[in-house]
């Protein structure tokens, strides 16, 4: 076969492991990214060799920076401003904790490493800190489908995986921009980080009303293509701007995501009755500019480039250099550990709840993302620190599988196989809205 038909059959064979890796996943909780990177380790130099490295150096920088626009855009989704004002007190407050930890814990380890292994700065260490900070959602989410546990622990861990990728690739893109503006403590670099961040946030708030009104006014349906490419002239003008696109394409996302609370909020404010402002709190006053399929499409999307990336990492990991092997290797038990330290602040959950939580500490794909965009962005060394984080998202998820299988194992059974919480909620939904029908039919 030619080169073209051999890449487009891997392609398909890839995607179809994907999904029968995320079946398996269903019926035996084992995590479908595992077999990704374990497939992408098979590809790679070090077994089969069918991929290297050098063969994906060109197309890398465009993909990891779509992944990354795509991966905030589509987490935007994950955050209800409804259900982050409801759980904010607990779910922010654990997810700074547990995310200060991580990071301050894994900076210090990799700057002490540095002695040993050398060219580990301290703002290099820090960018590792960051970028291993958080818990990965695209492990956490599929996790909590499977395991049987209530709403309120559902949106708790849920929030927290969804912020804290965010809080990753925030404070890690904040790294990165002060290795190119040259260092710590000037004022130049404090107002150039404040230009950069205020552009993105005003780029893309700005683009998320124009969006609104172009629906709802001109085109009058969803077509979710155009929705992509509006994504990534957004990316274009804040990067034009000298601001940050993937922080642009998060507020985007935000925006649209919340529509209805927000338009809702604005009528409100707008309106001089008091009835309109009870109304506009309660989101009645709104309308949302996505649907349920729009959300599955992108989340379709999404599932297509983690398939992809995962496997990318998978073919990254570099078993030669014994260093970074056994640095990734340390701190994947040493996350294990700061994540012990969430059970100061969940007293009050009952045990299996609280060694749920525990569990589940895995990093993904945004950390492997911002380990390649800060290869792509020229930082010193930061082809070392790649290795370490792609050796450390592997152990965390093989560490973190295993403790949730085992806890899984003594949680009694879901109500029905294969059903998940947010399909409960669905005919929940619809069990109210027969009931209040039959009700009306009767009076």
């Amino acid at each position: 076969m030619d080169v073209v038909t051999l890449i487009l059959l891997a392609i398909s064979l890839i995607l179809f492991f994907g999904f029968f890796a995320e079946w398996f996943f269903r019926k035996f909780s084992v995590p479908d990214v595992l077999f990704l990177i374990i497939l992408g380790f098979i590809l790679g130099p070090f077994s089969l060799g069918y991929v290297t490295p050098a063969n994906l150096a060109d197309i890398a920088p465009v993909f990891t920076t779509f992944t990354l626009v795509f991966l905030l855009f589509d987490g935007a989704f994950n955050i209800n401003l409804t259900s982050l004002i409801k759980e904010f007190s607990h779910s922010f407050v654990l997810t700074i904790f547990n995310f200060i930890i991580s990071s301050v814990i894994v900076a210090l380890i990799l700057w002490l490493f540095g002695f040993w292994v050398g060219g580990i700065s301290i703002l290099l260490s820090l960018l590792g800190g960051f970028l291993l900070g958080g818990v990965s959602s695209s492990f956490v989410i599929p996790i909590l489908k499977q395991v049987k546990v209530g709403e309120k622990l559902y949106s708790l861990l849920a929030l927290e995986s969804a912020l804290t990728d965010v809080f990753c690739i925030v404070f890690s893109l904040t790294v990165i921009e002060i290795f190119q503006l040259g260092g710590f403590g000037l004022q130049e670099t404090l107002v150039q980080l404040v230009s950069l961040f205020a552009v993105a946030g005003l780029v893309g708030l700005i683009g998320g009303v124009i969006w609104i009104f172009l629906i709802l006014k001109v085109f009058k349906e969803h077509n979710y293509m155009i929705a992509i490419a509006y994504l990534l002239l957004i990316y274009v003008i804040t990067e034009f701007l000298s601001g940050n696109g993937a922080i642009a394409a998060l507020f985007f996302g935000l925006i649209l995501k919340n529509s209805k609370q927000l338009s809702s909020i604005i009528r409100g404010l707008l309106s001089s009755k008091a009835k309109d402002k009870k109304k506009a709190l309660e989101g009645e006053l709104g309308v949302s500019v996505t649907t349920p399929s729009e959300e599955y499409f992108y989340h379709q999307i999404s599932f297509f480039l983690k398939t992809f990336f995962f496997v990318y990492i998978g073919i990254m990991i570099d078993i030669s250099d014994w260093k970074a092997l056994v640095i990734g290797i340390v701190l994947s038990f040493v996350l294990m550990g700061t994540r012990m330290a969430s059970l100061l602040l969940t007293k009050r959950m009952d045990d299996t709840h609280r060694t749920l939580v525990n569990a589940i500490f895995a990093r993904g794909l945004a950390a492997a993302a911002i380990a390649q965009l800060a290869i792509n962005a020229g930082i010193p060394h930061a082809f070392f620190l790649s290795k370490i984080a792609y050796v450390a998202i592997t152990g965390t998820i093989v560490l973190s599988s295993v403790r949730v299988f085992l806890i899984k194992r003594k949680m009694p059974p879901a109500e029905e196989e294969g059903e998940t919480l947010i399909e409960r909620r669905i005919e929940r939904a619809e069990g109210k809205k027969h009931k209040h029908k039959r009700k009306h039919r009767h009076k």
